[in-house]
């Protein structure tokens, strides 16, 4: 029997995620994660962890090459992707903000003739716009978004905001709250419904090993 995948999310949640895993049934292999390999192997035997980045993640579970993963809400916003979304696991939490150079307002932003907003998270940022009544044109950008404003390549920027010393460091401030972003645990609908027996008692840990200390 091939080897039942979970997608793992590398980078923020993920930091978050492994050290709450070590001790369940699907604590990672220690010498595993210090290595380069992106398949690790789990306390169950026959089950593997794939860490991945993004918006890679979903699609390999929506797929149904991964059985399970854990995504950040805001990755799941930005796809079309058909998974079951199985718990809100409520750690990893931030929220989605527009942000601009320290004495900016709102109300001068929503002015601006031509108001230019870089973001990684275009169709949330598109929808707030239609929500509020708002028209600006987006500047997708995937990394140092926060550059933007202070080279003039946009006037403010929409981004996920956890402590806000990123935000302080290029002297930035939020000016408006889009909405609020978490780790979610999904599923794949073919795996989940095909293979019960196997799927759920992997997803009962996760759920019970991420979300028991959020």
């Amino acid at each position: 029997m091939s080897p039942l995948l979970i997608a793992l999310p590398k980078g923020r949640i993920g930091d978050e995620l492994v050290p709450r895993l070590r001790g369940t049934a699907l604590a990672l292999d220690e010498a595993a994660l210090k290595s380069r390999i992106l398949h690790i192997p789990t306390a169950t035997p026959g089950v593997e962890a794939l860490l991945l980045k993004g918006a890679d993640l979903p699609r390999y579970v929506a797929a149904g090459v991964a059985a399970l993963g854990v995504v950040g809400s805001d990755t799941l916003d930005e796809l079309d992707v058909d998974l079951l979304e199985l718990a809100d696991l409520a750690f990893g939490a931030c929220r989605l903000a527009l942000c601009a150079p320290r004495g900016t307002t709102l109300e001068a932003l929503t002015s601006k003739t031509h108001l230019r907003l870089a973001t990684k998270y275009t169709r949330a940022t598109e929808a707030w716009l239609q929500r509020e009544g708002f028209v600006a044109e987006l500047v997708p950008l995937q990394s140092s978004v926060e550059l933007a404003p202070l080279l003039g390549l946009a006037d403010a920027i929409v981004d996920l905001v956890q402590t806000g010393s990123t935000l302080q460091a290029h002297d930035l401030v939020e000016v408006a709250t889009l909405g609020h972003a978490s780790a979610r645990l999904v599923a794949s609908r073919a795996a989940f419904l095909a293979d019960p027996a196997r799927v759920r008692p992997l997803a009962r840990v996760l759920e019970e090993a991420l979300g028991e200390q959020a």
